[in-house]
């Protein structure tokens, strides 16, 4: 797909029935193909099942799944919702969808029903029917291509500066705090405790890491143990490589070499210098919650995606 028609920034929230399914597994699967799809054509793939699945996260509180799951639809730059189950959870993420203007593409097998109901819904954009999975990566990608095409020309309410920097200034403060619920849900996640969890909390709390962004850590980047621990410690609190050693248990080489592997996993250079991380950290940690709000504040109420 050429440059004009990719979509270059944005996460894209996969949907799809997860709970009492016959053959989970293949679902799965599939979830993970629609992932592949997206981020071919340059989104990031979120996906409930790496997170809140009701299998792996069993023991997740319904309210904390709800408020991890909203976050990431309602500020989702598309969500594409597989409507060949029914599933509650599909509609309500559809509705939040709506509910924040955000488009969504149904993907279902050409011979299946679908709720006349859900295709009803001003948040459907697209239904991409497809025969094999073939048909399917061409039709979903096309999808999304229309998507990125309508963009530059999408017609924005008009929203005076000073109302724009009030909802700038309140959406640093949503991203900054976290329920201590979903903050304890995500860390067991994570699978992080001792004291590099007890240090991350205390960061979340005093507001040096900013709840939104340990989110997207475990739940985007997919994070895990030391090699969360080691990242934040190291290059979002800027403890020396001693420290950060001994709060994950590990030492300063091994240590390293977590660090080497997070900074990979996020799409940082092994190596990268600090400049680089400190950028990385404002465009991809810190500003996702607010990116739509700085655009419009700082081009002028154009659309700069």
């Amino acid at each position: 797909m050429d440059s004009e028609t990719t979509v270059r920034t944005g996460e894209a929230y996969v949907s799809g029935a997860l709970a009492a399914l016959d053959d989970g597994a293949r679902m799965r699967l599939f979830y993970e193909l629609l992932a592949e799809v997206v981020e071919s054509v340059g989104l990031r793939a979120y996906l409930p099942q790496r997170v809140t699945d009701p299998v792996v996260a069993a023991q997740l509180e319904p309210r904390a799944l709800y408020d991890i799951d909203r976050a990431h639809v309602t500020s989702a730059r598309v969500v594409v919702a597989y409507a060949g189950i029914p599933s509650f959870g599909v509609g309500i993420e559809v509705e939040l969808a709506r509910e924040h203007a955000v488009p969504v593409v149904l993907v279902v097998e050409r011979e299946r029903s679908v709720s006349r109901l859900l295709l009803g819904n001003p948040a459907v954009v697209d239904v991409v029917r497809f025969a094999d999975l073939d048909g399917l990566r061409r039709g979903l990608a096309a999808a999304l291509a229309r998507i990125a095409a309508a963009a530059p020309g999408a017609t924005l309410p008009v929203v005076s500066d000073d109302v724009v920097v009030q909802r700038f200034l309140a959406s640093l403060e949503q991203a900054r705090h976290l329920p201590d619920g979903e903050i304890a849900a995500l860390l067991r996640i994570g699978e992080l405790d001792g004291e590099a969890a007890l240090t991350i909390r205390d960061a979340v709390a005093t507001g040096r890491l900013f709840g939104a962004g340990l989110r997207d850590l475990v739940g985007r980047y997919a994070l895990r143990g030391a090699d969360l621990g080691v990242f934040v410690l190291r290059d979002v609190l800027e403890r020396p490589l001693a420290d950060t050693a001994r709060a994950i248990g590990l030492d300063p080489r091994a240590t390293r070499k977590r660090l080497e592997n997070a900074r990979s996993h996020v799409g940082l250079a092994a190596d990268a210098p600090g400049a680089d991380i400190a950028q990385w950290l404002v465009t991809e940690l810190i500003a996702p919650p607010t990116r739509a709000l700085q655009l419009h504040l700082f081009s002028g109420g154009h659309d700069a995606a």
